[in-house]
């Protein structure tokens, strides 16, 4: 039986190369920062990450910001609904930051999330709770 290689070759998309996550406080609010794609392989991430954040002590606003997202698949969508639900039981504020970009607002209105969603312009819009839903 010939050795089978079960390396992963340096040009296929893992987690890492195709989305990147950071965390950072803002007064008791913390920011999530997601750049790339979310779909099937990285939605896991996001999720992961928004629920560490809604565990925070604090109970401070959680802020995601997808404008640099250049995919939002299903499975996006439904980490979303996810973390909406998980905020509601830690009765913790989820704020979503998108604008006006074509692959993150068009999948939120085509299946409703933009009206379930608290949706924002700016991070600074989301921080002060000033909602300016964008135009799809």
């Amino acid at each position: 039986m010939p050795d089978v290689d079960s390396s992963v070759p340096d040009d296929l998309p893992t987690e890492d190369r195709l989305l990147s996550l950071t965390s950072r406080p803002a007064g008791r609010a913390v920011i999530i920062t997601a750049v790339g794609e979310v779909d099937m392989l990285t939605a896991p991430q996001l999720l992961m990450a928004l629920r560490d954040a809604l565990a925070l002590p604090g109970g401070g606003p959680v802020v995601c910001d997808l404008t640099d997202v250049t995919f939002l698949a299903s499975a996006g969508l439904s980490a979303l609904t996810a973390a909406e639900d998980t905020a509601a039981a830690c009765l913790t504020p989820l704020r979503v930051v998108v604008d006006h970009s074509r692959p993150v607002i068009m999948p939120l209105h085509i299946v409703g999330l933009d009206k379930v969603l608290a949706l924002y312009e700016t991070v600074a819009d989301a921080l002060l709770d000033q909602r300016k839903p964008p135009i799809g």
